[in-house]
């Protein structure tokens, strides 16, 4: 699987992503340890878990602008 390209915009902001649980005290922890602030989230995506091949639980998307 490729990594993950950064989009950049005109304004020179730079949009990154990072997957966490899906549980909202793992993400308001990996927010913190980014030092992500609110107005940076973009938005916040639900992705399904996996249970057939290799199973994977729920997740969120998150992707953000960086400064």
């Amino acid at each position: 699987m490729a990594a993950p390209q950064r989009a950049t915009f005109s304004n020179a902001n730079v949009v990154d992503e990072f997957f966490t649980e899906a549980r909202i005290e793992a993400l308001n922890s990996e927010l913190i340890k980014r030092e992500i602030a609110a107005e940076q989230v973009i938005t916040i995506l639900p992705v399904a878990g996996q249970i057939m091949v290799s199973p994977t639980p729920p997740q969120f998307r998150v992707l953000y602008r960086t400064r």
